[in-house]
């Protein structure tokens, strides 16, 4: 493009935004209790319960002492996240993206405009982290954590083994098994379901699918005119009759107790790999029982005094060469709160892509 295109009569029309931004459904929908902590740890008090039931005792004798319901501290060392910029210098000088063609804007608010893009990247790649590391805890039931600086640390929180299931070969939910009889995708989610119940005392009401586990859970023929699809009709059974795929999740209807849900979202790892947010053929099972909490910690900065803030935005100019910089500090974890309130199991192998 020649650079005398700026003194000509051609007009900027259109600006073609970022559609890769971040999306937090599984944040939304299964960890909305936010707890701040003015310490380097946070703590969540867990009610221990047991099914007891009361003794039996002869009227004539003395009563029996029971034990008191118990409750547990977990405490938890949150990630340290500190997204530091120097916007390029020449950007308050230079026509900025949506801008007239030779320029409208003078340098102070350009940099301005430039300031907010920044700050408003950093917090959607903050909470793209967040959506990561709320997958890895419905996932696994515990969140990887490593970085420069600190030694990798694996965030446990102890959800019981048999709560992360991987089905045999023979059992994954393929047109074939299905057929044979060997796979039903409605026994397993009853028997998780029940598996659920047992470990938590929790009741499942969300299933969430990708692309290959919802194409192996359709196929079960005990499904046919049992998924209720509100919108169309509200007083019958009817599934979506049009297929659909938005960025998060993509509301498919309701079977019985559960709400059915299509999830699609990736990240890039930090070896620039795009990789999806929940590995295609899993299933995540589980509901508001999980009573899932963002926690950040303290801010280690003392120009927030120390406090714990989900988002810490600071800025300042470097004098020579002259420079400003910005940095977003944040201290997340995410925490299913009632650990064995979820269910993961991959059901089926990824379709190629």
């Amino acid at each position: 493009m020649s650079s005398n295109l700026v003194y000509t009569t051609i007009d900027l029309i259109q600006v073609v935004p970022n559609l890769k931004t971040a999306q937090s459904f599984l944040l939304d929908r299964f960890f909305p209790n936010l707890v701040t902590s003015d310490s380097e740890e946070v703590a969540i008090d867990v009610d221990i319960g047991m099914r007891r039931m009361a003794p039996f005792v002869s009227p004539l004798v003395e009563g029996k002492l029971v034990e008191q319901r118990r409750f547990q501290t977990n405490t938890f060392k949150p990630a340290y996240i500190k997204d530091k910029r120097a916007p390029d210098l020449l950007k308050p000088v230079r026509r900025m993206i949506g801008e007239r063609i030779g320029g409208d804007l003078k340098g102070i608010e350009r940099e301005m405009a430039n300031l907010e893009a920044e700050m408003t990247d950093q917090i959607d790649i903050l909470t793209r982290r967040l959506e990561w590391m709320a997958a890895s805890a419905l996932r696994l039931g515990q969140v990887t954590i490593e970085g420069e600086g600190f030694e990798t640390v694996i965030v446990d929180f102890g959800r019981a083994p048999d709560l992360t299931v991987g089905l045999t070969l023979g059992r994954k939910w393929t047109a074939s098994n299905i057929a044979a009889g060997t796979a039903s995708p409605s026994r397993d989610i009853d028997a998780w379901a029940t598996r659920v119940l047992k470990r938590s005392g929790a009741t499942v009401s969300e299933l969430v699918f990708t692309p290959s586990s919802w194409a192996g859970f359709i196929l079960d023929p005990a499904l046919k005119g049992a998924i209720v699809w509100p919108a169309q009709a509200p007083f019958g059974n009817a599934i979506n009759p049009g297929s659909e795929i938005k960025h998060g999740a993509v509301y498919k209807g309701k079977w019985g107790q559960f709400d059915l849900w299509l999830y699609n979202d990736w990240f890039v790892d930090e070896n620039n790999v795009e990789r999806p947010m929940l590995y295609d053929g899993d299933l995540i099972m589980s509901g508001p029982n999980l009573q899932g909490t963002r926690a950040f910690g303290q801010i280690m900065d003392p120009a927030f005094n120390y406090q714990s803030l989900p988002f810490a935005p600071k800025t300042w100019v470097q004098e020579d060469p002259a420079q400003r910089l910005l940095m977003m500090q944040s201290s997340p974890i995410i925490i299913p709160s009632r650990v064995n309130a979820c269910l993961s199991a991959n059901v089926c192998d990824p379709a190629v892509e």
